[in-house]
């Protein structure tokens, strides 16, 4: 697979030199769709091939991208957000169509990095977004991400615009950026939410009468501490579902209290947090709230 081309984190005070386009940040799921005029394939950041999981995906893309041989880079949504993209991880083929119709995937896309067989990954971001938008027939499975000129005095204009549509957040990127694969240059900035943070979860703790406590934490290679609100009853369910297809032994000390109350300990699993403000010299959060699994 070609490994997606990464954001620099900046904040809102960021300053532009050159030509620069904005997009809404979506929570959803990266994903690099190939397809070779036979085969169609779809990788996650996790390098899982997912293509079976989405029909309604790959039929749509076979029918609206005029060209046979192609790579495109998006963002795969579900109603409901990421929290709910946890069910369509299912291998069993019934439920896979069943899903596929209840609870239908859209895919956002940004970027083309090859078409008609011709390589586009070293040609500047904006001859790229033309052979896409000439490439691609939108519909509500296959949509392109929308993208308007920025500048210095309309990063936080359009910050504020896409956080208030929903999404998480905003992408710039420099018109003349070529697509660098894994690299995370500075040519495409994404701007967040100040007050969440990114952190692994490592398992669940134990309790009575839900089906899990709290989410131990991983930050910097150490542990972080819980996170035990902002879940409903339904979150909880997902969650520890989706804990269990991650099962692996703990690869941090905890201590000792948090070891007793252990319920399952899992590989790292990326996730966004909101806190009041770090504590213990940054390692350790003030009143967490969990947001969800990230994938990107």
């Amino acid at each position: 697979m070609i490994e997606p081309m990464l954001a620099k984190l900046e904040d809102p005070d960021i300053k532009l030199s050159g030509t620069w386009i904005s997009e809404p940040k979506y929570d959803g799921q990266r994903l690099i769709t190939e397809y070779d005029g036979t085969t169609m394939k779809m990788w996650t950041r996790r390098h899982l091939q997912v293509a079976k999981k989405f029909p309604e995906l790959t039929e749509a893309l076979k029918k609206n991208v005029k060209s046979k041989s192609w790579i495109l880079d998006g963002e795969l949504t579900v109603p409901g957000g990421l929290a709910k993209l946890v069910n369509r991880n299912v291998d069993d083929k019934l439920r896979i169509k069943i899903l596929s119709k209840k609870m239908p995937a859209t895919y956002h896309i940004f970027d083309i990095m090859e078409y008609d067989g011709k390589n586009l990954i070293n040609h500047p971001l904006k001859e790229r977004k033309k052979i896409l938008v000439e490439a691609l027939h939108p519909d509500e499975r296959t949509r392109l991400v929308p993208f308007k000129l920025v500048d210095n005095s309309t990063i936080k204009e359009h910050f504020k615009e896409y956080t208030g549509q929903g999404h998480e957040g905003a992408i710039l990127k420099n018109t003349r950026s070529k697509y660098e694969p894994g690299k995370r240059t500075g040519q495409w900035i994404k701007i967040k939410r100040e007050d969440t943070i990114d952190v692994y979860i490592i398992g669940a703790t134990k309790s009575e009468n839900i089906p899990f406590g709290a989410l131990m934490m991983e930050r910097n290679g150490e542990y972080f501490g819980k996170v035990g609100t902002g879940f409903s009853d339904q979150d909880r369910r997902d969650i520890l579902k989706f804990l269990k297809q991650n099962e692996a032994p703990l690869h941090v000390p905890v201590p000792p209290d948090v070891e007793d109350q252990i319920l399952i300990t899992t590989k790292p699993l990326f996730a966004e947090i909101k806190v009041n403000e770090l504590i213990k010299g940054g390692k350790s959060p003030r009143a967490p709230v969990w947001v969800r699994f990230r994938w990107d």
